[in-house]
């Protein structure tokens, strides 16, 4: 008797196979995926590359989604599973077995899946682990060796993790078996449903839900809220696309069975009355297509724009091969002998330095009040304030320096731009009035201040001498917390990555100074473009790898949804077509039917798709802001260009599982 239940177990395994194979293979892949993410997450190669520590950190959270996501796939694909064979279980129920026998069948048949899904899933992730190590450095910049990398201890949480999922996907598929009685498990899927009722409370919930996220995502004007908002706008539009699919295609279906001359049709006939009555259970399958959709050209489209815009990012963060930042602006005598430092160490390195570019700069924050800016001892008072202002200063030689055009600016005058309302003839601020005359051109400087939804006005005044008075006047206000007037000096050195990074190093030195007690006083902080460049590739490279294996996972998801919707749908009406079969419908009937099926709803959900990410383009675009990125015509491109394989893929796939509907109907 015991080695009854393994053979039974295997038999049905084999028996299964059509619905069996791609769960098995689910659980294969998502073994593989979980179990390479956590090899990179704990490779040590990592640590010897730029940004390592924040790499892995990013990788331990793609862990966190992979193994969540994993369990939804398991469940979702398991619940099919047993759904299917209730007929099967209700029948052995019936023969004289107990639903503890029962019970014991399914464990060792929950044994076998385990025990295929973790061996071909470690096996797989060691032979692909080294392929993905090496594509995921290449991204970041790094270099790997030849030695696997997947060991002990990732293999045995993977197996771990997994075992203790395929246990709880035992036990409730214990808890189906147990809690149906003997009929109900011969029903199993035959069991009818009522026509739906078209429900226009749901509907009017779907709409606001939906709308709320819409709007939300549209009327955001900062990154710092986009930040703050996007979950809960992600969860309104979950919520929308949920509620509307359950109730609005009732709408739609009753609305075409309505018009006699669409509904009267052979295959629109069964096409309309086979999904009215299953549409409840339809709209959910079809709502989590679209949100898985949805979540692929998101988490696609935003991490290749971000790598591919890295040399963007780096223009606005370091425009030339070096900038040196000084902590305050120094005495002239000073800065001229650390300038001629500077240039000594790059000459010695073989380098020289050139297309300079220098300026002194003071920014802090106010708050508008017409043409007036106030300054507040606070100094979250401007942010917190509708009318928060930053105020970004400069005199007429740096103007001079960053655009190479000259300004007379006289005494008590001054150049402006901003990003935000204009000015009047005056603007006041720390009890000076300065007239103003606008600058041609956006100014050449960003102060990010976009970032925290504040704006900026650029001010360009007469001399050294008039920024080094403001600079004291907002001390005298702000206090320990007030800015410093800066003095920034940007130039180019040619020369190969190497050579650019032992220049910053030689600068670094150069603008340190001894002091007469034996201690050093790093008088500046020195940037240097292809250090940046590194660690940028690093950190945009990781997010660049996470983004496409998430989109791997919420593909694999979609598409297990898609072919176990077909072959559920495919069981459901195989019955269904026989008779209408018998009654005169041909084969070719029968395709064209299902041909107006796929048309009628299944691309519903890719349009859909396709349209949260249009409306939540502008919540994406302000989050990329915050990284750095200001190339919108690059994030249009990529996000264009994912929706356009995706629907290549969509499309094949959901071909591929129509003719395995059409053959399952065909059995018949």
């Amino acid at each position: 008797m015991r080695k009854l239940y393994p053979r039974l177990a295997a038999t049905n395994l084999k028996k299964n196979h059509k619905v069996y194979i791609p769960y098995l293979l689910a659980c294969t892949v998502t073994v593989m995926m979980f179990c390479i993410l956590m090899t990179l997450a704990m490779d040590p190669v990592l640590r010897t590359i730029s940004g390592g520590s924040e790499v892995q950190l990013i990788l331990w959270f793609g862990c966190i989604v992979v193994g969540v996501f994993s369990a939804i796939i398991l469940f979702y694909t398991n619940s099919v599973l047993v759904k299917q064979r209730k007929r099967e279980f209700g029948l052995y129920n019936i023969l004289g077995m107990e639903k503890r026998h029962i019970g014991r069948v399914l464990l060792w048949e929950t044994v076998y899946a385990a025990l295929i899904a973790l061996v071909l899933g470690l096996f797989s992730a060691g032979l692909f682990s080294k392929l993905l190590q090496l594509l995921f450095l290449r991204l970041l910049g790094g270099a790997a060796g030849f030695a696997l990398n997947i060991s002990l201890p990732v293999i045995g949480v993977t197996a771990a993790v997994f075992a203790a999922l395929f246990f709880v996907l035992y036990l409730n598929t214990l808890r189906v078996v147990h809690l149906s009685s003997p009929a109900e498990l011969l029903r199993g899927t035959n069991e009818g449903e009522r026509e739906p009722k078209s429900n226009w409370m749901l509907a009017l919930i779907g709409v606001v839900c939906l709308a709320s996220g819409y709007i939300m995502s549209i009327k955001t004007s900062t990154a710092y809220d986009a930040i703050g908002l996007f979950f809960v706008a992600v969860l309104l539009v979950i919520a929308g696309t949920y509620l509307l699919f359950m109730s609005c295609s009732i709408v739609f279906l009753k609305a075409l069975r309505k018009n006699k001359r669409y509904y009267y049709k052979t295959q629109h006939f069964a096409t309309v009355s086979g999904m009215l009555y299953r549409m409840k259970r339809n709209a959910a399958g079809l709502a989590s297509i679209c949100i898985l959709s949805t979540m692929v050209l998101v988490t696609v489209s935003t991490t290749v724009s971000l790598y591919l815009g890295v040399e963007d990012i780096l223009d606005a963060h370091c425009p030339t091969d070096i900038v040196v930042k000084y902590n305050r602006a120094p005495e002239p005598d000073t800065l001229a002998l650390t300038q001629e430092r500077t240039r000594q160490a790059v000459a010695e390195l073989g380098c020289a330095v050139q297309d300079e570019t220098a300026y002194r700069s003071l920014a802090f924050m106010t708050v508008r009040d017409g043409d007036t800016l106030v300054v507040s001892g606070d100094t979250r008072y401007g942010y917190q304030s509708a009318g928060g202002m930053m105020l970004w200063l400069t005199d007429a030689a740096g103007y001079e320096n960053l655009t190479g055009r000259e300004a007379h600016i006289e005494p008590g005058c001054a150049l402006y731009w901003t990003d935000g309302a204009p000015f009047g003839g005056t603007v006041t601020v720390l009890d000076r009035t300065f007239t103003l005359t606008q600058m041609d051109g956006k100014f050449p400087v960003d102060s990010n201040a976009r970032i925290m939804g504040v704006d900026t006005l650029y001010l360009v005044v007469d001399s050294a001498e008039t920024l080094q008075r403001i600079e004291q006047a907002q001390t005298a206000v702000y206090g320990d917390s007030a800015s410093t007037l800066q003095y920034i000096h940007r130039f180019n050195v040619g020369g190969a990555a190497e050579q650019q990074l032992a220049c910053a190093d030689a600068v670094q030195e150069a603008v340190t100074i001894d002091n007469s007690d034996g201690s050093r006083t790093r008088l500046a902080e020195v940037d240097c473009r292809q250090s940046e460049r590194t660690y940028a590739r690093a950190f945009y490279g990781s997010f660049l790898f996470l983004g496409l294996f998430l989109g791997l996972v919420f593909a694999l998801a979609t598409v297990l949804i898609i072919y176990y919707k077909q072959i559920s749908e495919g069981y459901d009406d195989r019955r269904r077509f026989a008779i209408m079969q018998q009654v005169g419908m041909t084969h070719d009937e029968v395709r064209a039917t299902i041909r107006t099926q796929v048309l009628t709803v299944f691309f519903l959900p890719l349009v859909t798709a396709a349209v949260h990410v249009a409306f939540a383009f502008p919540m994406i675009r302000l989050m990329i802001e915050a990284f750095g990125l200001v190339n919108v015509r690059l994030f249009i491109w990529c996000t264009l260009g994912t929706i356009a394989v995706f629907a290549v893929v969509y499309t094949i796939v959901y071909s591929l599982t129509a003719r395995a509907y059409y053959g399952i109907v065909n059995e018949a």
